[in-house]
């Protein structure tokens, strides 16, 4: 297809690749790894007969919601974003997509997200939706920029979508959603630690207040790694221990919390790019691999 104009007469400004950048602005590739914990909260407090609908609409509304998170965040952080080399070539950096339309489309699929999740789940997960965002875009960014807590506070937004999974199920809010909440937060953690030590000068001209540039040495963010991830262990476990797991997880949990922590003790051990960049691939195996292992529990054993 030509980059001709779409629509025109109608849509006369809307053209394929501006399109193309509307769709990079949500991060197509985060926001897989969003769904894919929200199924995973969605499936936890049921048996093996899932209703597809609601979840659907669970999906639907999600991405919506999140890819507005991503858009507005993006639309808050152009002038750090143009001079990180990892960002620079973004739509907004770049000046294909100007920050009103960011703004414009950011506001209104977050809104549609929020509206879908309450008109055809309930409320409360709607909340959750708005508080996703809210979290995200008023308390995440803005900490970006002030302190290396940001990354703490960040996780707690980014162990939300499984809470939406469960409430979408359920309906209301449980104690034995702490477990997958719990997973979800500590895994983060070594996770963009790990990204924070491979583009710690790129944080540094973006203006970010980032752990590993607190941490010339690479020794607290090492520690860090490590606490996190024996509390990461923890929290699979006790998925297992409440009963939301059964032997495939518990084997699975150990097998991969014991990999994990053996990649996070050779950056431990030497505080490179190499390993920091190790860790982060050891993460994006790890949680992806254990969350099917725990949803294929539910319908074939």
């Amino acid at each position: 297809m030509s980059e001709k104009t779409l629509g025109a007469g109608v849509f006369p400004s809307i053209t394929l690749s501006k399109i193309k950048d509307f769709i990079t602005l949500t991060k197509p590739r985060l926001l897989s790894s969003v769904l894919f914990s929200t199924v995973l909260g969605y499936v936890l407090p049921q048996n093996s007969v899932i209703t597809v609908l609601p979840l659907l609409y669970l999906l639907s509304g999600t991405a919506l919601t999140g890819g507005g998170a991503h858009v507005l965040n993006q639309w808050m952080e152009q002038v750090p974003d143009s001079k990180m080399s990892r960002t620079k070539s973004r739509p907004l950096p770049m000046g294909r997509l100007s920050r009103n339309e960011a703004l414009i489309f950011g506001v209104i699929i977050s809104i549609t997200g929020i509206t879908i999740l309450w008109l055809t789940l309930n409320a409360l997960t709607a909340a959750l939706g708005l508080l996703t965002v809210i979290s995200y875009i008023l308390i995440y960014t803005p900490l970006k920029q002030k302190t290396i807590a940001n990354t703490w506070f960040g996780g707690i937004t980014g162990a939300l979508p499984p809470v939406m999974g469960w409430t979408a199920a359920r309906g209301q809010l449980d104690w034995e959603v702490l477990p997958i909440f719990a997973l979800l937060y500590f895994w983060q953690l070594p996770h963009f630690f790990a990204i924070a030590w491979m583009y710690r000068e790129d944080y540094q001209r973006g203006g970010f207040k980032m752990l590993s540039l607190a941490d010339k040495t690479g020794q607290r963010t090492a520690a860090h790694m490590l606490l996190n991830t024996a509390l990461l262990f923890v929290a699979s476990l006790s998925v297992y221990l409440i009963g939301q797991g059964r032997l495939l997880y518990l084997t699975g949990a150990i097998l991969l919390g014991l990999g994990f922590f053996a990649v996070i003790t050779l950056f431990f051990r030497e505080k490179s790019v190499e390993n920091a960049r190790k860790v982060f691939l050891a993460s994006i195996i790890y949680l992806p691999v254990l969350s099917t292992i725990l949803i294929l529990e539910r319908f074939f054993y």
